[in-house]
């Protein structure tokens, strides 16, 4: 994952309210007249109500986490995992599988290195495999809580959008008897749609871009851990590096990142 995919995140956010601004600047419209905390106030407590109804509050007060996840994503060097498991299979070819057990303290991944270690205690391929799916899946479902929560957020905010303008418009009407004339009346409905506006805004630049990229982020991930378990196994079954570098290579899904590292890891 590279630094430019990184700040992505970041780019996308400020590009999109930056999107809204220039808008309602060429349209010749008020700033000022968008800023309403009362609509901002129902907006975000709703939907801090809603997240902790629908996960608890563990999970949404973990929210702050999952934002910083997002916006600077943990760097996946797929080359560095390669690399590291060809080393792997080269040294156990020369010198046997119980020569790995020194390179074991140096091996920051959990995943790898709970593997290499049954690899080299024997344990039987049809169990590692298991174990190394069940690591997987397991893994993944817990790293879906943060894309479940956004989405979940930018589904309920145009609707507590709707809720807060419907609430406005009340108000606008029972205010009709007192004698009110067709100004006030625009501007009271214009001010009663600025919650729907809060509303459709977060959902669509901020809660569902969020969850897409943590989906986005998972996927990756998932590249990662398909690979480490091809290698771990074809370490184990004595594959040639040569024959073992081509079937990692080959679970890299993205062409362009396939093709550079291919042409970077030499034997």
């Amino acid at each position: 994952m590279n630094t430019l995919n990184r700040q992505s995140t970041l780019v996308g956010l400020i590009g999109g309210v930056a999107a809204v601004i220039l808008l309602l600047v060429f349209e010749g419209g008020n700033l000022l007249s968008f800023l309403n905390i009362g609509a901002l106030i129902l907006i975000l407590g709703g939907s801090v109500a809603v997240g902790i109804t629908s996960f608890g509050l563990k999970e949404i007060f973990a929210v702050p986490a999952y934002f910083r996840i997002a916006l600077a994503p943990p760097g996946v060097d797929l080359k560095a995992e390669i690399v590291t498991l060809l080393s792997f299979s080269e040294k156990a070819r020369r010198e046997g599988l119980l020569s790995l057990e020194d390179d074991m303290e140096s091996v920051k991944d959990e995943m790898t290195r709970k593997a290499m270690q049954m690899v080299i205690d024997g344990t039987e391929p049809e169990n590692i495999l298991t174990v190394l799916e069940d690591f997987s899946e397991s893994t993944k479902k817990h790293a879906k809580i943060p894309a479940e929560i956004f989405e979940t957020l930018g589904g309920f905010s145009p609707t507590l959008g709707i809720i807060g303008t419907v609430m406005g418009l009340v108000h606008v009407l029972e205010g009709l008897g007192g004698g009110g004339g067709i100004q006030q009346l625009g501007e009271g409905i214009a001010v009663a749609f600025i919650a729907t506006f809060y509303g459709i805004g977060f959902a669509n630049l901020l809660w569902l871009p969020l969850s897409n990229k943590i989906k986005w982020i998972i996927h990756h991930e998932e590249s990662r851990r398909q690979i480490i378990t091809s290698g771990v196994l074809g370490i184990q079954s004595g594959d040639n590096p040569r024959v073992l570098k081509d079937k990692l290579i080959a679970l890299i899904g993205d062409p362009v990142e396939r093709k550079k590292i291919e042409s970077e890891v030499n034997l």
